[in-house]
């Protein structure tokens, strides 16, 4: 029985040491250990709990904020609630911001942050000359930006209805 348990134990480091080793080794390491690593990452499980606090909300807008003003809209996306996240696609987000071209550059300053009931903040922000709010929700442990109401019902209509709509009204260049 003894012999039977040391056996095993030498299988469980053995096979333990030699998954750990290809990980990190370019030549073993495809696109499935890349794309395992990255839906590890991602996932809300993996992530570590942000506190429920006025600067934690205010990081985490501040994240979204700049990956949105640097263009990186599959970025900012990930760092949505499962509500937007459900009304649009990472692509088709990325693809409606890309065909209609977003001002990107111009980054946002958050000028104040408020825990609102719980699990909810709203951040006020300006951006140039333009100002307004956002609301952020506590999901799974972490902060996530809510698309506001005006943007959840575009996406409802679909990328290529808004595409055609802004591009008929003059605000879309691509």
């Amino acid at each position: 029985m003894r012999k039977t348990i040391i056996t095993i134990a030498a299988l469980g480091v053995t096979l333990l040491a030699a998954a750990c080793g290809t990980e990190g080794t370019p030549d073993q390491a495809g696109p499935a250990a890349t794309g395992s690593a990255a839906a590890v990452a991602a996932s809300p499980a993996a992530a570590p709990k942000e506190p429920v606090t006025v600067e934690a909300a205010k990081t985490a807008a501040q994240k979204e904020f700049d990956a949105y003003a640097a263009g990186d809209w599959k970025g900012a996306w990930d760092l949505w609630t499962a509500e937007g996240k459900a009304a649009i696609s990472r692509d088709e987000y990325a693809r409606l911001h890309t065909e209609c071209k977003t001002i990107t550059g111009l980054t946002f300053e958050i000028t104040g942050t408020r825990l609102e009931g719980e699990g909810k903040a709203v951040v006020t922000w300006k951006r140039s000359i333009v100002a307004g709010t956002a609301d952020m929700r506590y999901e799974d442990g972490q902060w996530r930006y809510q698309p506001d109401a005006d943007s959840m019902a575009d996406y409802a209509k679909g990328v290529d209805k808004v595409l055609a709509e802004r591009r008929a009204a003059g605000s879309c260049e691509k």
